[in-house]
């Protein structure tokens, strides 16, 4: 797969290179770093949800929301960010009915990135 073919899978290139200086090996360094930590975080954040541990939970997903939109995976970090503002407003059940949705987009933007790379 090309970089360009990311565009396919949502990916919003134009803001992800700008924040990349425009330099696509730059980007591909970051898409790999992202997939690594993904790797490691999906499991890493079912574990705080299942543990209930909602104050890390929200540290967690304000990282995600950021990680996201800087690959240019708009929809994973606006997921995110609804997760961590409800999260920060208490609305803890709409955080726990958000989560199974948040982390298969989480998901899907890894298995993405893998056929990347």
């Amino acid at each position: 797969m090309l970089v360009s073919e990311l565009a396919n899978y949502g990916f919003n290139l134009s803001e992800a290179m700008e924040l990349c200086a425009d330099d696509e090996d730059i980007y591909k360094e970051v898409l790999e770093t992202a997939l690594e930590e993904g790797r490691e975080k999906i499991p890493f954040i079912n574990d705080l949800f299942a543990g209930k541990d909602f104050d890390r939970y929200i540290i967690e997903a304000h990282g995600l929301k950021n990680a996201a939109r800087q690959i240019g995976c708009d929809k994973l970090s606006d997921m995110a960010k609804e997760s961590e503002l409800a999260g920060k407003a208490g609305d803890i059940d709409k955080m726990i009915s958000n989560h199974e949705a948040l982390m298969a987009e989480y998901q899907r933007v890894v298995d993405v990135m893998a056929q990347l790379f």
